[in-house]
């Protein structure tokens, strides 16, 4: 562990202000503090305890919400009994204005609670196994696993055992809480969907084969923006827990204090590198771990509409919930379902809920629950996420959650689809809550400027996966001014369901898509493709991405896009040969008296989209959009 010490010796010349704080951290004193709090009001409790030593509790100051907490409450694997949901819900009902929102990480969170209300709040909670202990700052957060983990049909290995083990080994332990150098994620999958974001966490063990054994591989060191990494290690089940402790102890002994923002374990990783970590995990083992089995976790995983058959015979009901935003009054509705079949509820990463043993839906489907959240929702509404938002998280650049739901219900209008599967995902500001780098598009709230004036707006990406090992999204369209953002995925829907194949998700449509065009192509359709309709010129002017060829060079893609509009316009192709880079061909140009007057605007543009010479033509789609938006501007 050499390398280990070095790279820690290296980065330890400076700590943050943060480490004295948790130095002087102690569970007992700051539970008493808080409990004090709630006596003397809000006015006494200090900053320093609202940044960080409320946070260890889960219990979160609000600065939109003055005066009002939030709860983060843990909720192991997503999992809640019967008496346990009715226990939030009561909480919910008496204290928190009946809100709740679902998170991505199969939790609950309260809102609106007022600081002398939180110790009883906290009391009901833990007299039926719910804690809120360290689900904020540099702790341990919520372990992920399949929420339909011991019960989906593909599922092959049940992972609740695991989970609760390593749970036991930090949950309220002094020597696990706050002492970490940054926050920690931990999931475990043994299904061969990947319903968990399993390959989003710092630690990860994913379902695999090994000479016949069923057992996981590890990946290290995700985080938002970068996928875990292959570890190259086979773990059973019998050493999951063992090699948790290890790589835990590492990162806990090691990992960085110095930058909060480069703290997390995949840095240290990434400065000793991942076979020099692996060596240190089997020399604190004290033996050899086998290379990395066959990955069996292959398939996207999400698709929970209806009736869902489990493997006891029984099936669960899904409940679409867009965007998490839930009630404690709809909680209650679903646990009295639940206890009418001797069933549970599931959390899902995609801040749904299941109601699992379900052997009769009777009335099930009349309840409320199911009036308010449906059971077969639009593509659109089925996995959309998105995190807090401006209105309840200080980070927040743009609102999120209602963000999310307008486009989806303006989707939903305008490019109806069924029988499919789309994951629009929303994070409010570049930390990602919201999961964005996952999704099919994602988006990243931001400012932008228009005509003077800075403006809500958003960063769209595109092409993020959960099969296979997945893949993080990139950059699609950048500074899309957010009330306008809905019409550019309208255009990209537009396509995908004209040109997807039977029942194809949205996921495998964009790798599709991917294998033979740029990013920069994709989003050039989205962008031209809403200019022409908003000018009602779609007839003509609109791209289709089936009849051209790509080629990932954005000069030869363009060209191709030209000759498209060239040959729409005039019904004519623009060279008698294709080869442009003839010596003399003469350029093309429009006879401008015979084309429609409502073209003319982008007549210049479309004839240096295909100029011979390459001196003379756009090389890259900025440019191009730079001269749309000026002669839209001209226009005006």
């Amino acid at each position: 562990m050499t390398s280990l010490a070095q790279a820690n010796a290296e980065r330890s010349i400076k700590r943050h202000k943060t480490e004295s704080i948790k130095d002087a951290f102690s569970a007992t004193e700051a539970w008493e503090r808080l409990i004090g709090y709630s006596k003397s009001g809000y006015a006494s409790i200090t900053d320093e305890d609202k940044d960080f030593v409320l946070k260890s509790f889960g219990i979160f100051d609000r600065p939109a919400t003055p005066e009002r907490f939030m709860i983060r409450v843990r909720i192991a694997g997503g999992a809640l009994s019967v008496e346990q949901a009715m226990a939030v819900g009561y909480v919910t009902s008496m204290f928190g204005q009946d809100y709740i929102d679902i998170t991505t990480r199969q939790q609950i969170e309260l809102r609106y609670l007022a600081i002398e209300d939180i110790p009883e709040s906290l009391k009901l909670l833990e007299a039926v196994g719910l804690t809120s202990y360290q689900t904020g700052v540099d702790n341990f957060r919520n372990i992920l696993i399949d929420p339909l983990d011991g019960l989906a049909m593909d599922n092959i290995l049940s992972t609740k055992a695991i989970m609760e083990q390593i749970q036991s080994i930090f949950l309220k332990n002094p020597d696990w809480t706050t002492t970490l150098p940054r926050k920690f994620n931990i999931g475990i999958n043994g299904s061969l969907s990947n319903r968990c974001n399993i390959f989003g966490q710092d630690f990860a063990l994913s379902l695999a084969q090994k000479e016949g054994m069923y057992g996981f591989n590890l990946y290290l060191g995700g985080r938002v923006g970068s996928l875990a990494h292959d570890a190259d290690m086979f773990v059973t089940p019998s050493e999951a827990v063992h090699v948790f402790e290890a790589v835990a102890t590492l990162f806990k002994t090691y990992g960085f204090r110095d930058n909060r923002n480069k703290n997390r374990l995949k840095f240290l990783i990434e400065a000793v590198g991942m076979s020099e970590f692996r060596n240190a995990i089997e020399e604190y083992l004290g033996h050899s771990m086998p290379k990395a089995g066959e990955s069996l976790t292959r398939l996207e995983g999400g698709d929970h509409y209806g009736r869902i058959a489990l493997n006891d015979g029984s099936f669960a009901l899904y409940a679409a919930v867009p965007s998490g935003v839930f009630s404690g009054t709809h909680l209650l509705h679903a646990a009295k379902i639940a206890q009418s079949q001797n069933g549970a509820i599931r959390l899902t990463i995609e801040q749904n809920l299941i109601i699992t043993g379900i052997r009769d839906e009777g009335d099930a489907l009349t309840s409320p629950l199911f009036a308010k959240y449906p059971n077969r929702p639009s593509p659109y509404m089925a996995n959309l996420i998105a995190c807090a938002g401006s209105e309840h998280c200080p980070f927040g650049v743009i609102p999120g959650k209602p963000n999310a739901i307008d486009m989806g219900k303006y989707l939903g209008r305008e490019v109806p689809l069924e029988d499919t599967k789309v994951r629009l995902y929303w994070s409010a500001c570049i930390k990602g809550c919201g999961v964005h780098g996952a999704g099919d598009l994602g988006f990243v709230g931001c400012k932008v400027p228009r005509n003077g004036k800075t403006v809500l707006g958003v960063d769209i990406f595109i092409g993020g996966s959960l099969s296979g090992e997945g893949e993080e999204a990139h950059l699609l369209l950048k500074g899309i001014v957010l009330k306008e953002a809905r019409e550019f995925v309208a255009e990209l829907m537009r396509e995908y369901r004209d040109l997807r194949v039977s029942k194809e998700s949205l996921e495998h449509f964009i790798h599709r898509l991917q294998i033979r065009y740029s990013n920069y192509a994709i989003g050039f359709l989205m962008r031209w493709n809403r200019l022409v309709t908003l000018q009602s010129l779609e007839s003509l002017l609109h791209f289709n991405l089936k009849s051209h060829g790509g080629s990932h060079k954005e000069s030869d893609e363009i060209y191709a896009y030209g000759l498209s509009l060239v040959q729409s316009i005039t019904g004519i192709k623009a060279y008698e040969v294709e080869d442009p880079f003839l010596e003399g061909k003469k350029p093309f140009s429009f006879d401008l008296k015979t084309v429609d007057k409502r073209y003319l605007p982008y007549t210049a543009i479309i004839e240096r989209m295909i100029h011979p010479n390459p001196m003379n033509r756009y090389q890259v789609f900025t440019e191009i959009v730079t001269a749309l938006e000026k002669s839209e501007n001209e226009s005006l």
